[in-house]
């Protein structure tokens, strides 16, 4: 088995690889001094990959060496697969590499093992430190050169940067759990700070831990259903009345709105819709269906009220309910259904901090199967042999990842009830359904807002229809939006698990308002106005120069190991003065210990820091 892996593994490398060297002979066996490893991604990736070939490539052309690279497939994980990266190191060793290099904190385990299978070879490892698979015991070996990078003067770079561009209102999210993030906070602060005291320009810059125990932050919103008199619009309105159907409403002329037929009574199917004009002098074949065929349609509102039915009919076959209960045992919903067909079921809304865990159902598994089709509903199909009535039971769980608690309400001029409201995860499908206009009025739109009374940032696939949806943004973004609500015009997010929230914020706004990013630099992205690098090239390249087995290199200001994607051409000469004086050390910068109160790198009288924390 070992065997025909490797004859695979050689096939690949074979398809995918991409080969650099210099004083080629044409010879049909070429070993390679230099060998890097991509994370999965390819060398032209516009980003840390790409860097480091980069670095590789110039280093060999210099020494006269030969290099190429390998580009791993992922696992389901979407990392590099262990068995893949195992037998490219083989591979690499066998055919006399002086040098393997490993650009990704992933291998650190893979480093670790085959550091010490393949001790005549050096291997350079960016990002992390060697240690055994399911140990965090840092391994310092002889063969084995680590390279980490400065996030403390990265973060510096990054707040000078932003003072100096322009921006007095400044954010930064964080993670309290991240050493990286804090550095990258820290040196923020003092970056900002420099550049506010150095210019005489006044910055408030607020500071959150995204995952603190002490952020005091309320997640949950409101969404509203808005409703207008008939007589304040200026488009003619027109009553729609859906008979066993979700649809009513007033709507204008144009409108085009979706109508579904409720669930099949017992032994019953649905069979077509029947329409009728509310309006003398306006025929029945004027109310515009999509077709009337089918259980969901669409109408296309014309000059006349309607009345619009569904309609059904005895089935020819004996049908069983399938019925959904709620946590407490009421029905929540329920439909009939024929022997070997099927019907699609959703679990009541969880409640505060609660998702959805799985199905309790009323028969054997073995004859029903209940199964999510990834669209976000699930499948019941009925057996073909023994159907039977059905009854699921919803169990919810403590929710391991943070909610948003939503709270759908009807405006002054509804009737009845709008729904929607629930706990939700980020990535949800969030299903809204206003209630019928009263007499005089028409729904007009749907509004959202946060305690704060600001917009939340989620995308309604149709805010001006009663029944729409959307997907829950990420839970964190709300701290970023209400930084820019308040006055922000730049934030910047280091270190952790979250940083594009920051980016996505910003898609609420206009072009005023910036992220910094860090850690994600790609060509073409311009959801950033800036991005602290780590020249991975450089880094790698003192390396291969100067090897020192068992030794960190950290890549800072001295040496070219970091830097910002974009500063203005008219702030370049003040931003490497600070390059430089950051890397001979006249300019200081304070490092404490992670955790610790991040005020105590906050000395500046023109700078104002306003932690997002309980007590502070």
């Amino acid at each position: 088995m070992k065997k025909l892996i490797s004859v695979l593994v050689c096939a690949a490398i074979l398809a995918v690889s991409v080969f650099a060297f210099n004083g080629c002979t044409g010879a049909q066996e070429i070993n390679y001094d230099i060998v890097l490893i991509t994370d999965g991604g390819t060398v032209n990736d516009g980003s840390y990959n790409e860097s480091a070939w980069n670095g590789i490539s110039e280093y060999a052309e210099g020494a006269g060496l030969t290099c190429r690279y390998y580009q791993p497939l992922l696992d389901e994980e979407g990392v590099p697969a262990a068995d893949a990266v195992a037998e490219y190191i083989e591979l690499a060793a066998d055919s006399g590499a002086k040098f393997i290099v490993l650009p990704s904190k992933e291998y650190e385990v893979a480093a670790y093992e085959n550091a010490q299978r393949f001790q005549n070879v050096n291997f350079i490892l960016v990002g992390g430190i060697p240690h055994a698979d399911g140990d965090n015991i840092d391994a310092f070996l002889g063969n084995v050169m680590c390279v980490s990078f400065d996030d403390l003067e990265s973060g510096f770079l990054a707040g000078y940067n932003a003072v100096i561009s322009g921006n007095t209102e400044l954010g930064y999210l964080g993670s309290f759990a991240s050493e990286s993030s804090f550095n990258y906070g820290s040196g923020f602060i003092q970056g900002a700070s420099y550049a506010a005291d150095q210019t005489g320009t006044p910055v408030t810059l607020n500071y959150a831990d995204y995952d603190s125990p002490l952020l005091d932050y309320d997640y949950s919103f409101t969404i509203t259903a808005n409703y207008a008199k008939i007589e304040d619009v200026d488009e003619d309105a027109y009553k729609i009345n859906v008979v066993n159907g979700i649809g009513s409403g007033t709507y204008t002329e144009g409108s085009n709105v979706t109508l579904i037929a409720d669930p099949a009574p017992e032994g019953q199917v649905f069979d077509h819709w029947e329409t009728k004009s509310d309006t003398d002098g306006v025929k029945d074949k004027k109310v515009n269906l999509s077709t009337k065929k089918k259980t969901t349609t669409n109408l296309l509102v014309e000059k006349c009220d309607a009345t619009i039915t569904a309609v059904y009919k005895d089935a020819e076959y004996e049908t069983y309910p399938v019925t959904v209960l709620n946590a407490d045992g009421t029905v929540y919903s329920e439909q009939y259904v024929g022997a070997g067909s099927s019907c699609n079921v959703n679990p009541p809304v969880a409640e505060h901090g609660m998702v959805f865990d799985k199905w309790e159902i009323s028969i054997s598994a073995d004859d029903i199967t209940c199964y999510d089709d990834s669209s976000r509903s699930w499948i019941v199909n009925m057996p073909s042999e023994n159907p039977q009535a059905v009854t699921l039971t919803p169990v919810y769980k403590e929710s391991e990842f943070p909610t948003f608690d939503v709270t759908v309400v009807t405006g002054e001029g509804g009737n009845g009830e709008s729904t929607g409201s629930g706990s939700y995860l980020t990535g949800d499908l969030v299903s809204l359904s206003a209630a019928v206009p009263k007499d005089g009025y028409i729904f007009t739109h749907w509004s959202n807002a946060d305690v704060n009374g600001y917009g939340t940032g989620i995308s309604m696939e149709n805010e001006f229809y009663p029944n729409t949806t959307f997907d829950m943004v990420n839970r964190y973004q709300s701290i970023a939006d209400t930084m820019f609500n308040e006055g922000a015009t730049m934030i910047f997010a280091g270190g952790h698990d979250e940083i594009d929230v920051v980016s996505e914020s910003t898609w609420n706004y206009n072009y005023l308002k910036q992220a910094i990013g860090s850690e994600n630099y790609q060509k073409g992205w311009d959801h950033y106005y800036s991005t602290t690098i780590k020249e991975y090239g450089n880094a790698i390249k003192a390396c291969l120069e100067e090897f020192k087995g068992g030794y960190i290199y950290t890549g800072d200001c001295s040496n070219g190991g970091i830097s910002m994607s974009f500063v203005a051409d008219e702030n370049l000469e003040s931003y490497n003065a600070v390059v430089e004086g950051l890397g001979n050390d006249t300019i200081p910068v304070q490092r404490i210990a992670p955790g610790s109160d991040i005020r105590q790198v906050w000395n500046s009288e023109c700078l104002t820091l306003d932690c997002w924390v309980v007590g502070i």
